[in-house]
């Protein structure tokens, strides 16, 4: 095996990147980021759309590179941003911009689309998941007919390999809503109480496999960016809980498919075909601690200092509050949640001594902390031993894996190659193109 090499491509909200893993020796030969400037601008706050052929222009660029560059390439992985939606025709172009995770059209007003969906099929569906976004714009008459419905993900996958509809992996399938865990499917009862075209949803598969070839190399299906991660930074699924912090935050956790499915704060997701996934996300996640750097940085050019940068300064005063014993109260729902979007932030218990800029720092970042720790508390956790922590907030700051490894509890590693959800796609494609035995290649440091 040695001397082989697997791409995976991360098609993500803000960023398109890609890793280039020698399956071999386990070590990542690339890392590259490309900025997602696919976005298409809007009057409106609550939507949020990106061109779908930008962003293949991005990924096939990064990827034609990449194999120029490395030559042999055993097998392409590809991931991405979850629950939103396009619409495709059966030559593979895209009829309909990206409908991200991040639109709101879905939650409007009373009853909202999701309340219907709710009340007509008894499952509890958010606001950017693709079906409800799907079934708002049926409402709506804005719907294309005749087509086929994806992920971003998915559709690229599509045209990489000249099908002639997508094919959707489990793990994207439950990401849109209207999914059967135990069976694999969507439910056609419920598509059908709503109104939808079943036919628009094409065939879902649960399998590691591929679904075609470009450039003659084996491209498996896509995956979903939540369990691409957790694939690309767990060596011992039985023993470890994964905590991502980026812009959003998720705690994730393996458990048995016998495992009572759950909704609401914490997710139930496919994962392999042994397996599920139970997922707890936080909607503000990281961008807590870019609101508060906000806010200091205002103050910073309100007083004629110059605009710059004020993470370092927060971490000091962070790890100040936290070894005087100075932490604020903070509720960082400052984007509400999945099961309540109207919920605001919270800062309780201050008086006249502990309101600092070190106790407000502490504080924030304890209660990024608390939220996954609390979703964490209802997942069947007994046999955990070890935090995984990864994503950018938590490498760029020494005082907010403290902070985890404290709350947790439990020891905290970090795994030593960046991009997990684009080294995930890459272990997963290589798993489907027949490699085995592929452990080595995810590696931690130490905290």
């Amino acid at each position: 095996m040695a001397g082989r090499v697997s791409v995976g491509v991360d098609i993500g909200t803000t960023t398109v990147s890609a890793v280039v893993l020698d399956i071999g020796s386990g070590d990542v030969l690339a890392v590259r980021n490309v900025p997602n400037d696919a976005g298409i601008p809007s009057e409106n706050a609550w939507e949020h759309l990106q061109d779908p052929e930008r962003i293949f222009e991005i990924a096939v660029g990064l990827l034609d590179d990449l194999i120029d560059t490395y030559g042999e390439v055993f097998s392409i992985g590809v991931t991405g941003q979850m629950h939103g939606i396009l619409y495709t025709a059966p030559d593979g172009k895209a009829v309909s911009p990206l409908y991200t995770w991040q639109d709101g059209r879905a939650g409007l007003g009373e009853p909202s689309a999701c309340d219907i969906i709710g009340e007509k099929t008894g499952y509890r569906i958010s606001a950017g998941y693709g079906l409800a976004t799907h079934y708002t714009l049926s409402m709506l008459g804005d719907a294309p007919v005749g087509v086929y419905l994806c992920t971003v993900m998915d559709w690229l996958v599509m045209r990489l390999c000249g099908l002639a509809k997508p094919v959707i992996h489990a793990t994207n399938a439950a990401s849109l809503g209207l999914y059967r865990m135990a069976d694999a499917c969507f439910d056609e009862n419920a598509l059908a109480e709503l109104g939808l075209e079943p036919a628009m949803l094409s065939d879902v598969t649960d399998r590691c496999e591929a679904a075609g070839r470009y450039r003659n190399i084996p491209v498996s299906v896509a995956i979903g960016d939540n369990q691409a991660a957790f694939l690309g930074s767990v060596r011992d699924p039985e023993t470890t809980v994964l905590v991502n912090i980026g812009t959003g935050s998720q705690v994730s956790l393996q458990c048995g498919r016998n495992t009572p499915v759950l909704e609401g704060a914490v997710e139930t997701r496919p994962l392999t075909k042994n397996g599920w996934l139970l997922s707890g996300s936080g909607l503000c996640g990281g961008r807590a601690y870019a609101v508060l750097e906000r806010f200091f940085r205002r103050y910073t050019s309100a007083v004629g200092l110059p605009d710059a940068e004020q993470y370092e300064i927060m971490n000091r005063l962070a790890e100040a509050g936290l070894a005087a014993g100075n932490v604020l109260p903070v509720r960082t729902t400052f984007c509400g949640t999945r099961e309540d979007p109207a919920l605001l932030g919270q800062i309780t218990g201050i008086n006249e001594a502990n309101l600092t800029p070190e106790g407000l720092c502490a504080g924030v970042l304890t209660g990024m902390a608390a939220e996954l720790y609390k979703m964490y508390e209802t997942m069947p956790h007994d046999r955990v031993k070890t935090i995984t922590a990864s994503g950018n907030a938590v490498r760029k700051n020494p005082v907010l894996r403290q902070i985890l490894a404290e709350t947790f509890g439990l020891p905290l590693q970090i795994p030593a190659h960046t991009e997990e959800a684009a080294f995930g796609a890459a272990l997963f494609s290589a798993r489907g193109a027949g490699a085995e035995d592929l452990h080595h290649c995810i590696r931690y440091h130490k905290s």
